[in-house]
């Protein structure tokens, strides 16, 4: 056994030398065939001549191209040839390699392959590659007028969907050239796509949670129902949005805890966006004792209404100030008013001044706020002891 081994391994060995011995002789032969000199003459003219090529269209892009597009109203002219001088230039430089290859006296074939073949692949990814470049450069020009047009709307959320788009289109791209790669070698892309629809098709079933997440970022994009640094409210999760992603939303409640909702969580419940808010609402029921009289009932509620209207700081469209109720304690006045300010803080300062210029009107006027207070009537000993004979 271990002399069939052996010998097996010195079988590969020998073999091994052969074929180095039979590549050097061909290397050699190519070496010394008298065609070398003058395909070492074409490649250095094919390699003078892309150089030169480029050289003059680096300066067509520069001069001309730039001058023409400087003297344009808009700037897509000027991104555009700024984008396309490098592309441009890459593909003389990978057609300058190809004509510089095919002029070479190269052997028909390397280790069993055709020498032609290789250089057809080498020619096609360099291209793919180039074309790629070029796509990319063209989605930046884009990303440009995406971003742009962002930052002229009120929603940080436009930004975050404008890189989205981008990101999208360059997966897209990446993927189209991958194809296009293969195709060109010789592999069978159809059953690739076939393969690729199963597997998605799994991958989706698998990962149902994951893609209505993804659908939930799609339609807080589209919807714009908040952005960042909203105060919102979904389910029970209160507070100020951080960050919107594909898969969650960030919210800080307001004990400063964070929150990780799920996209979906936003397609099946209730949002409410407090930022939204033109204005914010105050509304509470102010009792007074059931001493206070007609005329001070009255001028309380214009003393109210005077504060409301001399203050700037309320929305002076809408407000209500009226006695509705008897209540079981107190005279009841309903107070129903709107800050311009829907700050959280800037609010309570506006509404802990209005309470407090309510208790030195109600003091001026000699007006009671009421309590909850109970009255107990008692009888008097006579009472029940005559009562007692008359029960008897």
């Amino acid at each position: 056994m271990e002399r069939l081994i052996s010998y097996n391994v010195f079988n590969n060995f020998t073999f091994m030398l052969d074929r180095a011995a039979s590549l050097a002789d061909q290397f050699l032969a190519w070496t010394l065939s008298g065609s070398l000199l003058e395909s070492l003459v074409v490649v250095h003219v094919i390699v003078l001549c892309t150089f030169i090529v480029r050289r003059v269209v680096t300066r067509i892009f520069e001069d001309k191209l730039g001058h023409m597009a400087s003297k344009t109203g808009t700037e897509v002219d000027d991104l555009l040839i700024k984008s396309l001088k490098d592309p441009v230039n890459y593909i003389i430089l990978v057609i300058g390699f190809y004509l510089a290859m095919h002029s070479l006296p190269l052997p028909e074939n390397i280790v069993g392959v055709e020498v032609s073949t290789i250089l057809t692949y080498i020619f096609t990814l360099l291209f793919a590659l180039v074309a790629l470049f070029t796509v990319f450069r063209l989605i930046d020009v884009l990303a440009h007028y995406i971003e742009k047009a962002a930052t002229t709307t009120e929603t940080v959320l436009d930004k975050q969907l404008g890189q989205m788009i981008i990101k999208g289109l360059k997966l897209f791209a990446v993927v189209l050239a991958l194809l296009t790669i293969l195709d060109n070698l010789g592999r069978d892309i159809t059953s690739l796509l076939a393969g690729l629809g199963i597997a998605g098709l799994a991958l989706a079933l698998a990962a149902q949670e994951t893609v209505s997440n993804l659908f939930g970022s799609f339609t807080i994009f589209s919807d714009r129902c908040f952005g960042i640094g909203d105060w919102v409210r979904i389910g029970d999760v209160e507070g100020t949005v951080e960050d919107v992603g594909f898969r969650s939303t960030r919210i800080r409640r307001f004990d400063q805890a964070l929150v990780i909702v799920p996209n979906s969580k936003f397609i099946k419940s209730d949002v409410i966006n407090y930022s939204a808010m033109r204005k914010r609402r105050i509304k509470f029921t102010l009792g007074v004792s059931y001493k206070t009289t007609p005329e001070q009932m009255r001028e309380v509620i214009e003393g109210i209404k005077r504060i409301i209207e001399e203050d700037p700081r309320f929305d002076h469209s809408f407000y209500m100030v009226n006695f509705t109720d008897f209540g079981a304690y107190s005279l009841d006045i309903f107070i129903y008013c709107f800050t311009k300010t829907i700050v959280w803080d800037e609010y309570l300062a506006v509404r802990e001044d209005f309470n407090l210029m309510i208790m030195r009107l109600v003091e001026e006027l000699g007006v009671e706020i009421a309590y909850p207070t109970q009255t107990v009537h008692l009888i008097e000993s006579t009472e029940r002891s005559s009562v007692g004979e008359e029960n008897a």
